[in-house]
């Protein structure tokens, strides 16, 4: 088979979430495509999260033991017609070879991004294994989340450009960065944009910060500014030791009918039962921000679940496991998933029985 050109397939802009640890987690550049590709994967993880049913034949999920399985259509990550099917496999192998980081005070992890890929020509069909580690990192919510447009993630063309964007997107404080810090984040080698044992401040803003900045700006609902931070703040030509990045947010690139979606989300948590909302928040460790995203699955187990109290205490208990790990937030929302499920079969059993 002659391998043509696939045709361009626009795709519905929505929000999407994902962790905070996977948006702060070490990153080495991406192509567009490996990109785009992993970013399917996080809408496919959001949706999953939100309780939303694949409606098509073209798109699946199959959660297995070890990998959740995905299958796309090739159009969900080509926007251009003069990439060939050769751009995919070459994306698909970099993703299969590419290994996702992670390090905080507690644990150091490291696995692959996709176990297994395959590509049909005929049908323009992609399948990816994804290990079931990435996929957690991408619903553990525990230490926040962010919530980003995914047509805007999409269209930006480099990864550096992402990450940025994810974690300037709902970003209301300033934060720091060392030098080192930033590289890192950033998969940049230690040694680039060094001269003679110094920092090439001129070189990390031409190339990269500077690049990044403009991209947002002209694009984005959320872009930044940014200060130089010195080694003696008195001193103007004392060396630059990090960054201060302070978030912007630019409403004329915000989606509206999005963000009406989103404000109407914030207000109807105030319709779910105080007593679950402040239970969920004071013992659960979840603030308005992780339960908005989840108010319809909400109002589901307070009208489904005859006691919704005792099964949150219930889910509570079933956190700690014998190894003494908790498990985050995004497992406590997939137990509540399981429970609102089990409650709505039975109602359908029982509405059955009295026909």
């Amino acid at each position: 088979m002659s391998r043509k050109e696939l045709a361009v397939i626009p795709t519905k802009n929505k929000d999407i979430v994902t962790s905070f640890v996977y948006t702060w987690a070490r990153q080495k550049e991406m192509s567009i495509l490996e990109q785009r590709v992993v970013l399917r994967i996080m809408e496919y993880a959001s949706n999953h999260l939100k309780g939303i049913k694949l409606k098509d034949h073209l798109h699946k999920i199959d959660l297995g033991l070890f990998n959740v399985t995905i299958t796309m259509p090739a159009s969900d990550v080509l926007f251009n017609t003069k990439m060939k099917h050769h751009d995919i496999e070459k994306a698909l192998y970099a993703l299969r070879s590419r290994s996702f980081e992670y390090k905080d005070e507690n644990r150091y992890t490291v696995c692959g991004f996709i176990n297994n890929a395959t590509y049909v020509y005929r049908s323009g069909m992609i399948t990816v294994e994804v290990d079931n580690r990435i996929w957690d990192v991408l619903s553990d919510f525990s230490l926040g989340f962010k919530r980003f447009e995914l047509n805007k993630a999409l269209a930006l063309p480099t990864s550096s450009a992402l990450q940025f964007y994810m974690i300037m997107s709902g970003q209301e404080r300033p934060f720091r960065l060392s030098i080192a810090e930033l590289k890192s984040w950033l998969g940049i080698p230690a040694e680039k944009y060094r001269k003679d044992g110094k920092d090439r401040i001129d070189h990390l803003e031409e190339r990269v910060l500077r690049p990044v900045k403009r991209m947002l700006d002209e694009t984005c609902p959320y872009t930044f500014t940014y200060e130089k931070l010195r080694e003696n703040p008195n001193n103007c030509k004392s060396p630059v030791v990090g960054f201060e990045l302070m978030p912007v947010y630019q409403e004329k690139f915000r989606d509206q009918e999005l963000e009406r979606v989103h404000l109407t989300a914030k207000v109807s948590l105030g319709f779910i039962s105080p007593q679950v909302t402040n239970y969920m928040k004071q013992q659960m460790g979840f603030d308005r921000n992780s339960l908005s995203p989840h108010k319809e699955l909400l109002m589901k187990a307070v009208k489904l679940l005859p006691d919704v109290l005792g099964t949150l205490e219930d889910i509570q208990g079933r956190r700690r496991k014998k190894s003494g790990e908790v498990m985050g937030i995004g497992w406590v929302i997939q137990a509540i998933r399981g429970e609102v499920e089990k409650a709505e079969k039975d109602s359908k059993k029982s509405a059955k029985k009295d026909e």
